[in-house]
């Protein structure tokens, strides 16, 4: 068994410039794995969308906002905009596009569970004109 702690992972991560945020791998294997996530002030996830598999996530600190919107041919058309606060949790489809937004001066932290291919191969970032 491998045992890993949040506190310690965040530490000695940086940032995935392509999502946009700090993410970290806690445990699992291609079929299922939890990451934890933290946006500082202002910072956001990048729009972007899965094929294949849910995500979930479950907000351990702060506020947040998530979007939610369907790609088309000249980048998302936003569908919602729901604020997300500590203990929330909720899912995100397959094609679902997806953004997030730290609204508060405090880190938002985040637990998600996704199976690898959503850090890797299956992650497909679009156009965002907001």
């Amino acid at each position: 068994m491998n045992i890993s702690n949040i506190d310690n992972k965040l530490k000695d991560i940086s940032k995935d410039d392509d999502l946009g945020v700090e993410l970290a791998l806690l445990t699992g294997d291609e079929k299922m794995s939890i990451f934890a996530l933290e946006l500082q002030k202002g910072e956001f996830i990048h729009a972007h969308y899965h094929k294949e598999d849910i995500e979930t996530y479950f907000i351990l600190n702060g506020e947040g906002v998530v979007f939610l919107g369907t790609k088309d041919q000249d980048g998302v058309i936003w569908e919602s905009e729901d604020k997300v606060h500590k203990g929330d949790c909720f899912t995100i489809y397959p094609h679902q596009v997806h953004k997030f937004k730290n609204l508060s001066s405090e880190t938002l932290r985040i637990i998600a569970t996704a199976p690898l291919s959503h850090s890797e191969e299956d992650r497909y970032f679009v156009n965002d004109k907001d």
